[in-house]
């Protein structure tokens, strides 16, 4: 194997490792006390440096308070898994994103979560798991909140790669918004 050969083979592997990282990042949770969340599966289409082809599925975990006065703020965090498998060793907090959450029901528009990585090291040939993401989402309207994993930007290595929903993305979490 030649030298270029081996230049260009060792600069796309930061970018992989961008991408399976960013492939992790896609959901947001809740905390409080809390409904039991399962996780939902995401499918995320990404672009940038790295970025496989095709639809990416990761598994998203939200945690909802069960309710929330009306006025009231639903503070939201995290926990993001997907089966990407990294190239090489990533340290502890090299990761970083952001993940965009819909509202709907009694709640509407979006809010941004950031705050995501990965809090310990991940060894080569491992699947990646991000947390810590968080949110403030002010419901001002009764019923029950309804909340899904929208688009996504993961930042590792200096390489940014976004990931937007691929599809319809499923209701992760719901809170019932009680009348003041």
């Amino acid at each position: 194997m030649n030298t270029p050969t081996l230049l260009k083979r060792h600069r796309r592997t930061p970018a992989n490792a961008a991408l399976a990282l960013a492939l992790a990042i896609a959901g947001v949770g809740l905390w409080a006390p809390s409904a039991t969340a399962d996780p939902v599966s995401v499918g995320y289409t990404c672009t940038g440096p790295g970025a496989p082809d095709g639809v990416q599925s990761l598994q998203v975990t939200v945690t909802a308070p069960a309710t929330v006065a009306q006025g009231g703020t639903a503070e939201l965090t995290l926990e993001v898994a997907t089966e990407l498998k990294v190239p090489f060793g990533i340290p502890a907090q090299s990761v970083t994103g952001e993940l965009d959450l819909q509202l709907g029901g009694a709640g509407s528009g979006r809010v941004t979560a950031g705050g995501f990585t990965n809090t310990s090291a991940i060894p080569g040939g491992a699947a990646v798991t991000l947390t810590g993401g968080t949110a403030s989402v002010r419901l001002d309207t009764a019923g029950t909140a309804t909340f899904s994993p929208g688009d996504a930007a993961v930042h590792v290595f200096g390489v940014t790669v976004n990931c937007a929903v691929s599809g319809t993305a499923p209701v992760a979490a719901t809170t019932e918004v009680t009348a003041s």
